[in-house]
């Protein structure tokens, strides 16, 4: 059978489970991993999920011939750097991006996968580590299904990304709520200035007042007058802000939208309700 030349295959992998679905858009139904399957620290980017990806069977892989891979808050690390006008070719790089995320999670860093959006010197990007074990069987899963692995992303990028244009806030802040998770970035102007991961009980939201009143603090100046946009969460909860900031309550997942013009399908941002 000839596989169609452009369509995908998403796979979502969790901590808790996984899904996939054929095209860039949700759509499978969330799977748990076996009982008794290795979970994650809080210190570390999980690597022992190559046991159940050895083991999984991808449905619609038929009609695809690429793979694009969404990992959770759980299985990455994420933080914004700004490469010095020093580092200038791939090797001082990798070597400055081991040393950022070795500066916040220690030794554990050497062993991970590390990479970072193309950025001019001094300009802020997002930067995301992944155990080395975990990327090596994702690699494995893709070859042994004969799928080329077009992309792999954290569920908070892929979120974000989808609904960005329809978030009005020229500063703000973004949180990923997931099982046993939480993502928050912070911007100003279309700029990240700072992104971190951290444990999360559902519904704490003075565990994520916390989160967002420590990484204001650290901005220079002071963002005022924002909106934190929270995704994930199955239904709203009481979130205390500094003065001047709001809370906007989008899906826990991005909806698909049909434009009536052109029939696509693509997401948008739908509020909570």
């Amino acid at each position: 059978m000839l596989r169609s030349s452009h369509k995908v295959l998403t796979l979502r992998l969790g901590n808790a489970g996984y899904s996939v679905s054929a095209g860039s858009l949700r759509g499978g139904a969330w799977q748990r991993w076996p009982a008794g399957a290795a979970t994650t620290s809080d210190a570390a980017p999980a690597d022992a999920f190559e046991a159940q990806l050895d083991t999984l069977k991808l449905s619609d892989v038929a009609s695809c011939s690429q793979l694009d891979v969404v990992l959770d808050s759980a299985l990455t690390r994420v933080q914004v750097v700004r490469f010095p006008a020093g580092v200038r070719n791939p090797r001082e790089r990798t070597a400055f991006l081991k040393a950022a995320f070795r500066n916040v999670y220690g030794r554990d860093a050497d062993s991970w996968h590390i990479a970072a959006e193309p950025a001019y010197v001094n300009e802020a990007t997002p930067a995301v580590a992944v155990g080395e074990k975990l990327m090596a069987a994702v690699s494995a899963l893709a070859e042994r299904h004969k799928l080329k692995l077009r992309s792999l992303r954290t569920s908070f990028s892929d979120y974000f990304n989808h609904v960005r244009r329809s978030l009005s806030a020229h500063v703000g802040a973004f949180a990923l709520i997931e099982e046993g998770r939480v993502c928050l970035g912070l911007w100003r102007h279309r700029n990240w200035l700072a992104i971190s991961t951290q444990a999360f009980a559902a519904a704490d939201g003075e565990a994520l007042t916390a989160l967002c009143a420590q990484m204001l603090a650290r901005v220079e100046p002071p963002m005022v007058n924002g909106t934190l946009y929270i995704a994930g969460a199955i239904k709203p909860f009481a979130v205390a802000l500094q003065e001047g900031w709001n809370v906007e309550w989008l899906a826990p997942e991005p909806v698909d939208v049909v434009d009536s013009n052109t029939g696509r399908r693509t997401r948008d941002k739908v509020t909570a309700a």
